[in-house]
């Protein structure tokens, strides 16, 4: 014999499994939000160190920025290209402004956004031939009415 709840029942358990999923949605939302960016330093991020100069926070919290190897670009293991020159290029907005050293001249609270791009990165907006980029998107300075 089939013995089935009384409708009050199945009311109560799809309340119940709603509550849970709606508790369980901002936790999750929570998390991922935590998860920072391999390739991106946020604003937010930046705020968090005031007057230290990118070069300082960039070490600090994404040290992969400085760190890679000639098969890097690729994502997969490749056999070096003789002769093949990696460096690390820093652009201000579009304009190129050096490399890592320049990194010093420029303070966290003064920057809206970092961006990290390998060679041959179809994303970049950037050509920096067989050089990684460092992109500085600057917070904009002027007062507006």
């Amino acid at each position: 014999m089939g013995h089935s709840l009384p409708p009050e029942d199945n009311v109560r358990r799809f309340l119940i499994l709603a509550v849970l999923v709606l508790v369980a949605s901002p936790l999750q939302a929570q998390h991922k939000k935590n998860k920072r960016d391999p390739y991106r330093i946020s604003g937010e991020e930046l705020a968090e160190y005031g007057t230290a100069s990118i070069g300082e926070v960039i070490q600090k919290i994404r040290p992969n920025f400085y760190i890679f190897t000639p098969s890097s670009d690729a994502g997969i293991a490749l056999p070096p290209i003789t002769g093949m020159q990696y460096g690390i290029v820093v652009f201000v907005g579009n304009q190129q402004t050096g490399d890592t050293t320049t990194l010093r001249f420029y303070r966290a609270n003064d920057v809206q956004e970092v961006r990290y791009y390998k060679p041959g990165n179809a994303l970049s907006p950037l050509t920096a031939g067989n050089a990684f980029v460092i992109q500085l998107l600057m917070k904009d300075m002027t007062t507006k009415p």
